[in-house]
C-alpha cells in the first residue's frame, strides 16, 4: 500500500481539528427525553426504535426503555442515553411479540469500525469479538453452522439496551443498518426487552431530535395524543 501525503495550509488543519472536535463532542453528548402524563389515565410509558422494512426482514423492535411503574396523571419520567451500539444474543426460543428478550453477552459495535461478529454455540453460546467487515455503515451478525433453529436470537443494542432482535439459525446472516428512529408510546404492563408488534401499538409518536438538540419533552394530553412541549 502506498500512502501519499501533502502539506496543508495551517488554516485548513485548524478548521479540520475544530470539525473533529465538534464531532467528538456530539458523539459523546447524551440524549435526554422527558415524558409527561397530562391525560386522564395512568400509563406505562415506553420508548422503542423502528427500522425501515423491519417486518419484511423478520426483525422485531424491542421495548428499549419502559417506566418501571405506571405514570399517573400530572407526573413524568425521563430517559437518557448515548448513541453507543452493541451486539446482543438471547435464549428466547421463537421470536414473537409478547416474549421478553433478555440480552446476554453484549459486545461493543461500531458501524464505521468493528461492525461484524459471529454467533456460535461452541463451547457455549456467545458472540465473537467484533472485527471490521463489509458493508461499512451496517452491523453484521453471522450465525455459525452449529446454531440450532428456534432456540436463540441475536440483535443489536444502543446505550446498553437491546433495540432490535431476530431469530438465529444455522449459517444465517443478519445485517442491521442503524438509522435511529425514536418512538414513544403509552401502554399497559410493557417491560424493557419486550418484543413488540409495532403495527398494533397505539398512543405512539415519532420523536425527532433536530441537529444539535439533545433534550426533548413530550406530553400525553387529554386526547391521548402526544405533543412536543419542549421549552414549555
Amino acid at each position: 500500500m502506498i500512502n501519499i501525503s501533502y502539506a496543508r495550509p495551517h488554516h485548513d488543519r485548524v478548521h479540520e481539528s475544530m470539525m473533529l472536535a465538534s464531532a467528538a463532542i456530539a458523539a459523546s453528548q447524551p440524549y435526554s427525553l422527558t415524558l409527561k402524563n397530562q391525560s386522564a389515565s395512568p400509563w406505562t410509558f415506553f420508548v422503542y426504535q423502528q427500522m425501515p422494512k423491519e417486518a419484511s426482514a423478520n426483525v422485531f423492535s424491542l421495548a428499549w426503555f419502559a417506566s418501571p411503574f405506571v405514570i399517573v396523571p400530572n407526573n413524568q419520567i425521563s430517559f437518557e442515553w448515548d448513541v453507543d451500539y452493541g451486539f446482543v444474543w438471547g435464549a428466547t426460543g421463537i421470536v414473537r411479540p409478547g416474549v421478553t428478550f433478555d440480552g446476554q453477552g453484549q459486545q461493543p459495535a461500531s458501524p464505521s469500525g468493528a461492525n461484524t461478529t459471529q454467533f456460535t454455540t461452541s463451547p457455549g453460546p456467545h458472540l465473537t469479538s467484533p472485527v471490521q467487515g463489509d458493508p461499512q455503515g451496517s452491523l453484521v451478525i453471522k450465525d455459525a453452522s452449529n446454531v440450532p433453529n428456534n432456540t436463540f436470537s441475536v440483535g443489536i443494542s444502543m446505550s446498553g439496551a437491546g433495540t432490535f432482535v431476530t431469530s438465529a439459525g444455522p449459517n444465517l446472516l443478519h445485517t442491521f443498518t442503524p438509522t435511529p428512529s425514536y418512538w414513544i408510546a403509552a401502554g399497559n404492563n410493557v417491560r424493557v426487552g419486550e418484543i413488540l408488534d409495532i403495527t398494533t401499538i397505539t398512543q405512539t409518536a415519532n420523536v425527532v431530535f433536530p441537529v444539535n438538540v439533545y433534550k426533548q419533552t413530550y406530553t400525553l394530553n387529554q386526547s391521548n395524543t402526544w405533543d412536543n412541549t419542549t421549552g414549555q
